[in-house]
């Protein structure tokens, strides 16, 4: 993304100039439509810097506020903005009874920016990181609309409910990681230490071991004496990992095998989808146009070939085609949000049902990590009680040729 200097003409006729950032010129222009700014001279295309004051605040902690922080600053202004406080009041009432050190900062920094004549769009893109382009951008929208306490309620009910949906996945995901992780703990524990025990008893006596026996005892002594061997390995196999899924080829083929996987695949589909139809809803409900809406949106998408979906949708529907129609030329996405987004454009009711396909599929992502879990829970617990069941019967062969020889 660049930053483009721009002079344009208010909804007033005034003249204003400043930077706005986006893909390209006619990206730029696309964005200044939206804010209801009619643009006259845009150029100057360079990489995407802030102005000294925001590169100080954004240094000056050396800290990043955290996810719920920003979601109570929004919710608070938001309220307090509809209570008919003035802006400047507003901020300084979040900023004196903020608890978070970091936030309180960053709402103060913004406030001095906003009092000294910037636009609090433009104050909480230069105040920090964690105000990002989907965000600043529903602000600009608000602003332009003369409706920020809406466009902030929007904004914090967004975030809550993705928030939500991440809060589910983690919760899912917890037992079973749990539950994995004390079970390889377990079995670990009994090849480096219990079994070499019993095999130690019969190998003094000069008896060859029962071969299911060696198998287990090789096991052992791979973890009790290569242990370090196995978490290097491990950790150059996640290095190398790690550095093929930041290369753009890389990641392109990591993400396409995912969405080729059983059961992980069709999940991973819905969960961007959901993503990325609230994500447009709630900009255009805040006034944004369809263009840059999508273009905007297309930055909360993760994965690699549906990202490509989207910007290929970007351009058709920039060209005259309809959404629905351009989402479908690669066959990507779920065909029932599709269709779902097709009635929404021939009824003009484009986003209500794009909130509709948000949370229909964000209710199925969640219902099916369930479920998913759910089975994995047992499946780890017969796995590991296998893999048991192997070392202990090992230790049994050893006790009964033990009394064998006795006899």
């Amino acid at each position: 993304m660049a930053a483009f200097r721009y002079k344009a003409a208010n909804a007033d006729g005034k003249l204003i100039e400043g930077l706005i950032d986006a893909d390209d010129r006619d990206g730029a222009a696309q964005l200044l439509l939206a804010q209801g700014s009619t643009p006259i001279r845009i150029d100057g295309a360079g990489t995407a810097t802030p102005t000294a004051a925001g590169v100080a605040r954004r240094t000056g902690s050396g800290k990043r506020a955290s996810g719920p922080a920003i979601d109570y600053f929004t919710l608070e202004l938001a309220t307090l903005l509809r209570a008919g406080l003035p802006l400047g009041q507003a901020l300084d009432t979040v900023a004196d009874t903020s608890d978070d050190s970091v936030i309180a900062d960053r709402v103060a920094a913004v406030n001095d920016a906003v009092r000294s004549g910037q636009p609090l769009s433009r104050a909480l893109h230069d105040a920090g990181p964690e105000f990002d382009a989907f965000y600043c951008n529903m602000i600009r929208a608000g602003e332009s609309g003369g409706a920020l306490a809406v466009a902030l309620e929007r904004l914090a009910d967004f975030r809550q409910r993705r928030r939500e949906t991440s809060q589910a996945i983690v919760s899912a995901l917890l037992y079973p990681s749990i539950l994995l992780t004390l079970a390889l703990v377990a079995v670990a524990v009994l090849l480096a230490f219990v079994v070499p025990q019993f095999t130690q008893m019969f190998a003094d006596v000069g008896r060859d071991l029962p071969l299911l026996t060696r198998i287990v005892a090789g096991a052992g002594d791979l973890v009790a004496n290569w242990w370090w061997l196995i978490l290097m390995m491990l950790a150059a196999g996640a290095y190398a990992l790690h550095r093929d899924w930041q290369r753009p080829e890389g990641r392109a083929r990591w993400d396409a095998w995912l969405l080729g996987l059983w059961l992980v695949g069709p999940l991973l589909r819905k969960l961007e989808t959901a993503r990325f139809a609230r994500t447009l809803a709630t900009l255009l409900e805040n006034g944004v146009a369809l263009v840059p809406a999508l273009q905007i949106a297309r930055e909360i998408v993760g994965n690699t070939v549906l990202l490509g979906v989207v910007e290929q949708a970007t351009r058709r529907v920039r060209e005259g085609a309809g959404l629905a129609d351009a989402l479908a030329a690669r066959r990507e996405l779920p065909t029932l949000a599709l269709k779902l987004i097709g009635v929404g454009e021939q009824s003009g009711q484009l986003a209500p049902m794009l909130t509709k396909v948000a949370d229909i599929y964000d209710r199925d992502v969640q219902v099916a990590m369930k479920r998913l879990f759910t089975l994995a829970e047992p499946a780890i617990i017969i796995t590991i009680a296998l893999l048991i069941t192997v070392i202990i019967l090992s230790i049994v062969l050893v006790i009964i040729e033990s009394n064998n020889l006795v006899f």
